[in-house]
């Protein structure tokens, strides 16, 4: 972007007042992602993600537990529990270990949908990192735009200020008008109320940019130019968003299995090893061992298996929907933006020919109303017409950066 059009001195002595601190875009956007309490949150879901893989991992495992029970059931004569089935009481003290045996589909099933959830989180962060990184460029394109048109109009107080003076001193000796003088100082009074309101916005702007990037600051900084450009070619297959989508459809067939692998036979194995006994005296002599093997079979659950499968497919279904609608959105909107990029820059060019014609007019001017061939308004609707077809340029450039920053979002979202 050619900021010099912007930034056109009609004096050649005038300058730029410029400030000591400046900052960029890439200093924000360094700091919105490291301040970010989404993406922080994230990375934490990926710790979490790789937790479960190893409480998978740990189940596989046999399981090992000590148990102890000591009861005692009184009776005599007609009160208290049948001594048959109670043995006056129950006494044990034993280790157990069992483990789940033949169930390895049943453990890859649990991986993969722990690997797809990890990529979920993955592709999850890679758009709120596009997403931040387009909602912190526009604000620094808007808070740029502002500071443009600060120090634009700050060119032109500046030069009103020194045209105030030389008509002074031509009212003085009688060569100019008394009305030519008032006339530049209600433009002048006008110009300096703008910057004021000029200066207001732009701080706001600025501080808006400082809290989306999470930074407490309230300092005055120059904003540097940025410099935004297409990054890469429309390619559908690359979108984070568009890959989420087919995570589903993954994650969707894995629930499935889930649900199969679940009514399935399950084979288990224990043993215990410990003291077992019904009397209490004689403890020592009832150490022992026992071990066996556990078949369980499901036969019949109300149709529950049929059930969940049709939800699962219901969410199949929403999700194609929602895939086909984004890919046909997808590319009308890069068509939409690649169109309105092409015709910015046309009406750019056709802008920056006719500023220089209105900057020479301008300077033309200047010199015909220092000999005293022309009215001081014709001089001031020239720079004011001057001043409009510069803002405008500056509002177009600024919409091409955010165009290119709408295509960059769509491309890596």
């Amino acid at each position: 972007m050619n900021r010099r059009l912007f930034l056109i001195l009609i004096l050649s002595g005038l300058t730029l007042i410029a400030h000591n601190q400046t900052r960029s875009l890439d200093f924000y956007l360094k700091e919105g992602l490291q301040n970010s309490p989404l993406l922080n949150d994230y990375r934490n879901q990926i710790n979490s993600a790789i937790a479960d893989s190893l409480l998978i991992k740990a189940a596989k495992k046999p399981l090992v537990e000590a148990k102890s029970q000591l009861l005692y059931s009184p009776f005599y004569r007609n009160f208290g529990y049948d001594e048959v089935i109670t043995d006056g009481g129950n006494y044990s003290a034993v280790m157990g270990v069992t483990q789940n045996i033949f169930n390895k589909k049943e453990l890859n099933n649990k991986y993969k949908a722990v690997d797809l959830q990890k990529q979920l989180i993955n592709y999850s962060s890679r758009i709120s990192v596009t997403e931040l990184n387009k909602i912190i460029t526009d604000q620094y394109l808007t808070a740029f735009s502002g500071y443009s048109d600060l120090l634009f109009n700050k060119t032109f107080l500046e030069l009103f200020e020194k045209e105030n003076e030389i008509v002074k001193q031509f009212v003085k000796n009688g060569v100019g008008k008394q009305t030519d003088y008032l006339s530049l100082m209600v433009e002048t009074q006008s110009q300096e109320i703008l910057v004021n309101q000029l200066k207001s916005q732009y701080r706001k702007d600025l501080m808006l940019l400082n809290q989306l990037c999470g930074l407490n600051d309230s300092v005055w900084y120059e904003l540097v130019e940025p410099h935004v450009e297409i990054k890469g070619t429309p390619d559908i297959a690359k979108s984070p968003s568009y890959i989420q989508y087919k995570i589903d459809s993954v994650r969707i067939e894995n629930e499935k299995m889930a649900i199969d692998i679940r009514y399935k036979p399950k084979v288990n194995w224990f043993a215990d090893a410990g003291i077992l006994t019904s009397n209490p005296w004689n403890f020592y002599k009832h150490f022992g061992y026992s071990a066996g093997i556990s078949l369980n079979i499901p036969v019949y659950d109300g149709k529950q298996r049929y059930i969940e499968k049709q939800k699962l497919e219901f969410g199949e279904n929403s999700r194609k929907t929602y895939e086909n609608n984004y890919r046909n959105q997808y590319f009308q909107h890069i068509q939409q933006l690649s169109g309105e990029l092409k015709s910015l820059i046309e009406v750019s060019f056709q802008m920056e020919k006719q500023l220089k014609t209105s900057d020479q007019l301008v300077k033309a001017l200047k010199e015909q109303l220092e000999s005293g061939n022309i009215q001081m308004t014709e001089y001031i609707n020239a720079i004011k017409n001057f001043k409009t077809m510069s803002r405008n340029l500056n509002l177009v450039n600024i919409r091409k950066l955010q165009v290119i920053n709408e295509m960059n979002f769509l491309l890596t979202q």
